[in-house]
């Protein structure tokens, strides 16, 4: 079904990070991620590949891995707050645009978010920028709108062998 809408920057980094988050800390394969938030937000936006959560997600842990972080997951879930707390994806009003309203042409790519994220990691290494609250996680959150939903949904094996036909 095509919506003729993109999928906005910040919620295309937001799925990466929960990619790389539920492969390091949940032990679930990034592929399997992919097809959750694909199979989920494929009915608001159009063109999500796999293939570009794959490759984002892959350079993520790639760079944690370069930087030897001990806590990879608190960069992740920092990067998370920090994006959510700039978006406010849950507040309502008059003057403000439906954060989750498609783009009408495509703004992300692996590469550039992959980018946001280094400067984020070495921002926040250095004092620079906003931290998440101790304890905080994304997986917690009642009302986020969307993204809260499409983390909560479980994705079993059936959808997996539903997205392939």
């Amino acid at each position: 079904m095509s919506t003729g809408k993109f999928c906005p920057n910040w919620l295309f980094n937001i799925i990466l990070s929960q990619a790389v988050y539920d492969y390091i800390v949940r032990d679930i394969a990034i592929f399997i991620t992919a097809k959750k938030y694909i199979s989920f937000f494929s009915e608001y936006y159009d063109d999500l590949q796999s293939d570009e959560i794959e490759t984002g997600a892959v350079a993520f842990i790639e760079f944690l891995g370069e930087i030897k972080t001990k806590d990879p997951f608190l960069l992740l879930n920092h990067f998370t707050f920090s994006i959510i707390t700039d978006v406010k994806p849950n507040e309502k009003s008059i003057f403000k645009k439906n954060p989750y309203e498609g783009e009408k042409e495509k703004k992300y790519t692996p590469h550039d978010a992959v980018k946001e994220f280094k400067v984020f990691c070495y921002s926040c290494r250095s004092g620079l920028t906003k931290k998440a609250p101790l304890g905080w996680d994304i997986n917690n959150e009642a009302d986020l709108g969307l993204i809260t939903k499409a983390i909560k949904k479980e994705f079993s094996i059936d959808d997996m062998i539903d997205s392939v036909t």
